[in-house]
């Protein structure tokens, strides 16, 4: 595993005011289970720690659009040329519980003309009440913004006019979401905030993969590496004060500096981007949660089914939508 970050500034005079976010990591203390001897396939979550609170989901409730048609989870997974993956979203209990939406949703593109991967995951702001398509809007553009105009040498992927471009169709739906002529970018915010994490990946020349990492907001990415987890990009950071925090910047806010991280990935390791739901759990990845990923995804790759049961796991307090999509070199992995 080897990354390089670098900060590619906005252009003067399109710098709208950078918000900080920050978390305290989760103690990870508790027992951990064994993804593939805890009964799997069940209908019982994997529980984690002290469990959730076990009660039926509601469905969506009549204060958000309840149309287009939104799932409570999404699972995806495939093998195509160079790339294996695997990847979920599921409502989390507490949306469970109150009919709110999946905010979260993630996209995944492949190019026809490259031996290319793009993935696309977003997290809605929660403050914001059409943040579900706010999210699915992002991913979906943002995936085929980066098929299209992406160079041949992905090194010059011109981020900025990703999420600036990102952060125009957002405010141009807001005028739809909010039945109005045109919508300003604060009304778009209040409406239809999230985060976006960008990657495009492709083969790296000597061994693994090559990507390159970007993002808004506080989704992240992380490589697992011979059972460890080095975050490479996002996550919530402390503050100077020790407290924590659970406000979050995402588009259409789009900060006067985006951090671009070039990530190579091993033949034995592992690509994760997912959005807070997961990473806050996760933590340093040290605890139980890490484990049971670890568990789940170093040196193998669970089928469709295990990896969105896993991501589904109980765990008291923490009641987020979760996103995660996992990246392996296939031809390292003995898939073809």
């Amino acid at each position: 595993m080897r990354f390089t970050k670098k900060k590619e500034k906005q252009p003067a005079g399109d710098a709208p005011a950078e918000l900080a976010v920050t978390n305290e990591e989760s103690d990870d203390a508790a027992e951990v289970p064994d993804p593939v001897q805890v009964g799997w396939p069940s209908s019982d979550p994997i529980v984690v720690g002290e469990p959730t609170a076990a009660f039926e989901p509601n469905a969506v409730g009549e204060e958000y659009r309840r149309t287009p048609y939104r799932p409570d989870t999404l699972i995806d997974g495939w093998s195509r040329g160079s790339f294996t993956i695997r990847a979920a979203s599921a409502r989390g209990h507490l949306h469970r519980y109150n009919g709110a939406p999946r905010q979260d949703d993630f996209a995944v593109a492949l190019p026809n003309d490259h031996d290319r991967l793009i993935v696309s995951v977003a997290d809605g702001v929660s403050a914001a009440l059409q943040s579900h398509i706010g999210s699915t809007t992002a991913v979906r553009y943002s995936a085929q913004w980066l098929e299209e105009t992406s160079p041949d040498d992905i090194a010059g992927i011109d981020w900025h006019s990703l999420f600036q471009n990102t952060a125009w169709k957002l405010t141009e739906l807001a005028a739809s979401v909010l039945s109005l002529p045109e919508a300003s970018a604060e009304q778009a915010e209040q409406a239809l905030a999230t985060t976006l994490t960008c990657v495009v990946c492709e083969p790296h020349p000597e061994a693994g993969l090559s990507a390159y990492v970007a993002g808004v907001g506080d989704s992240g990415a992380w490589i697992l590496s011979d059972g460890h987890f080095t975050q490479v990009l996002g996550g919530k950071q402390p503050a100077e004060s020790g407290l924590s925090s659970s406000a979050v910047s995402g588009l259409p806010r789009v900060p006067p500096e985006i951090e671009v991280v070039n990530v190579l990935i091993e033949p034995d390791e592992v690509l994760l981007v997912g959005t807070d739901g997961f990473g806050d759990p996760l933590g340093g990845g040290d605890g139980a949660v890490g484990s049971l990923f670890k568990s789940l995804l170093h040196g193998r790759v669970p089928t469709l089914i295990e990896f969105a049961h896993t991501l589904d796991f109980s765990r008291e307090t923490f009641d987020d939508d979760r996103t995660l999509v996992a990246v392996w070199p296939t031809k390292h992995i003995g898939i073809h």
